[in-house]
């Protein structure tokens, strides 16, 4: 059987150790600071939020468009001529990416590329990423194309991502919260949660205090709530957060039953949304 590329947008924050040995191509999506833009990767975590911080401006993010994909997908079949692509895209109710991505499509035969819809973001796709590489590794030799793409695919239902902010300040900047919820959640320090459910952010259980002192906990809730299975966890954490606190979780984590915990730093364009100190974390369900 030819060889199975995995491709997906920057959004899904895969550190070189994932995408590296497993050959996947990413494309990356844009940040726009007023008539600036950027591609995902040009400007660091970092640069983004002090360009908030400084000049206020919320930093806009969009996907690639339709003949972005199209270059993208014909220099994965220049660099590999033989091989067939399965393209995991960010949740199509979150972003257009994964429409851009079915429009390009459309130029290449389906028996060489398929696009998946992940129905999550950021490290959700991660996890779905895993585990199509292992599914790919394993079947990959032995079923054809179709059927490899047809079992990842059923594995979206079965993902789980839940992030905690240290922050509301993009949330206000946004618009997604007034500033009287901002100073109140601020003054009492809440922390709320997000979980990306059936592909759109859905609020869910509240925290009190600081990221530090709540992050095993939220690990915990998210264990209880999500029963996922035990052969790995994705961490993702935002650029300013202690690296003792995520040695912290991974401890926790392998006390919990976890085989592997891999942690990913979120790019720019998710810390647009996100800023600098949240932790999340994402599995497939049991």
């Amino acid at each position: 059987m030819n060889k199975i590329i995995i491709s997906t947008e920057s959004g899904s924050d895969l550190p070189w150790k994932i995408s590296v040995p497993n050959l996947i191509e990413i494309l990356p999506m844009h940040i726009s600071f007023g008539s600036k833009t950027y591609l995902d990767g040009e400007l660091s975590s970092a640069e983004t939020e002090r360009i908030f911080r400084e000049k206020n401006m919320l930093p806009v993010t969009s996907a690639a468009n339709p003949d972005e994909y199209s270059s993208h997908f014909k220099r994965i079949f220049q660099k590999y001529p033989d091989c067939k692509i399965i393209h995991i895209a960010y949740s199509s109710k979150l972003s257009v990416s994964y429409q851009n991505a079915v429009i390009a499509s459309k130029e290449f035969p389906a028996s060489r590329l398929q696009i998946i819809d992940s129905l999550s973001g950021s490290i959700g796709i991660g996890a779905l990423i895993v585990r199509a590489c292992d599914i790919i590794t394993k079947l990959g030799g032995l079923y054809p194309f179709d059927k490899c793409v047809f079992i990842i695919k059923n594995q979206t239902s079965n993902l789980c991502c839940s992030f905690v902010l240290d922050t509301l300040d993009y949330l206000k900047a946004g618009g997604r919260i007034s500033a009287a919820a901002h100073f109140t959640a601020s003054a009492l320090s809440i922390k709320p949660s997000i979980s990306i459910e059936n592909g759109v952010l859905e609020q869910s259980k509240r925290y009190r205090g600081s990221i530090y002192r709540l992050a095993n906990t939220f690990l915990t809730d998210f264990v209880n709530k999500n029963n996922p299975c035990r052969d790995y966890l994705i961490i993702g954490y935002g650029f300013k957060t202690n690296k003792s606190l995520l040695f912290s979780l991974k401890r926790q984590a392998h006390k919990m039953g976890f085989k592997k915990s891999w942690c990913f730093q979120l790019g720019s364009a998710v810390t647009a949304h996100t800023g600098s100190e949240c932790i999340g974390f994402a599995a497939i369900k049991q």
